[in-house]
């Protein structure tokens, strides 16, 4: 990423542009602070998440024209460090799933007829009894569709860059010598150790009010991922256009039911504005190992890659098999 796209980042607010009306809402400039970040774990999270996505765009977007490109991309998608991205993800279903009705009514009931801190505590306790709600899996199928969308743009992605590998061995600078491709996958691994922080244009826009306009549709069938219209600059984050397929239920693959339970239980502290106090438990509830394994185990594929690369036009490969694709497999495995 070029030092002016991250500059525009820095200074962008995130708009949200409802396409039916062609309405521009655009927040007013903020600084999110350490105590709101801290008290809204989900939005911090999401915007890590959103951070990768961005990159995602910028690479599907603009390709390579340089060894340069082929190196800044490597390390804005390669470096992240595996439970954040985990954390990100989680984060980011569970602000969907939060968006559903029925669900939003039966936390809202139950927390008038027990109290706000039973409801909370029996969140806390048993991490599937959100999902036992009215509503829960309607509110973990929005999730779900949202995640599906996102796993098949990081496939088509990684088909385009990888593609580009095999192009780029027309050009003269690819043909060259990567160098020390020992050291580059050196520094991969030493930044996925510390993870690559969340953009502050995405911190602001997960903070926004507006944006759960952009995570209501997002859950909707049919609809593309949020993130096409978003690149590292994050100047605008728009709500998708929904081609209808009503009724598409997704159905949770063996052995994820946790998956979708914590997914569950994350929306409903999202709707009932979780305390600071709390936050340690969302937190807790956004770790998932076993999607932190298989993020882990593509990094580790994807440094093992770039240290076998000789050739610049052989490291797209790498990028698109190991940061792209397989990341998409790893969001994917919940739903068969």
């Amino acid at each position: 990423m070029t030092k002016r796209t991250i500059m525009t980042a820095i200074a962008a607010i995130a708009g949200l542009t409802l396409q039916a009306t062609a309405q521009m809402v655009t927040p007013a400039p903020q600084q999110v602070s350490a105590t709101s970040a801290e008290t809204d774990p989900l939005a911090r999270a999401a915007a890590l998440y959103a951070t990768y996505q961005g990159e995602v765009t910028d690479v599907k977007t603009n390709g390579f024209t340089s060894a340069r490109d082929i190196e800044d991309s490597l390390n804005n998608l390669g470096g992240h460090n595996p439970e954040q991205l985990t954390q990100g993800w989680m984060a980011y279903s569970a602000l969907v799933a939060a968006q559903n009705p029925e669900f939003r009514a039966a936390v809202l009931d139950i927390e008038g007829y027990y109290g706000r801190d039973m409801l909370m505590t029996g969140m806390q306790n048993d991490i599937r009894y959100a999902r036992t709600l009215s509503g829960g899996n309607a509110a973990v199928n929005q999730a779900l569709t949202a995640v599906n969308a996102d796993s098949d743009r990081l496939f088509g992605a990684a088909a385009f860059v990888k593609e580009q590998a095999y192009s780029l061995q027309a050009a003269g600078w690819a043909k060259g010598r990567v160098g020390n491709s020992g050291a580059k996958a050196s520094n991969l691994f030493a930044s996925t150790q510390t993870g690559i922080p969340a953009r502050n244009a995405m911190v602001q826009a997960m903070h926004s009010p507006e944006i759960n306009t952009v995570f209501q549709q997002a859950g909707q069938s049919g609809a593309p991922s949020v993130w096409e219209s978003v690149s590292g600059a994050a100047s605008t984050i728009r709500v998708p256009s929904v081609v209808a397929n009503l009724g598409q239920s997704n159905r949770i693959a063996r052995g994820k039911e946790p998956i979708a339970d914590r997914i569950t239980t994350l929306a409903a502290y999202r709707i009932l504005s979780a305390d600071p106090v709390k936050a340690g438990s969302m937190r807790q509830a956004m770790s998932e190992r076993e999607t932190q394994g298989c993020l882990n185990m593509a990094n580790l594929n994807l440094q093992q890659c770039v240290a076998a690369a000789h050739k610049h036009y052989e490291v797209p490969f790498c990028i698109g098999e190991h940061a792209l694709s397989d990341v998409g497999k790893c969001i994917g495995k919940v739903t068969q």
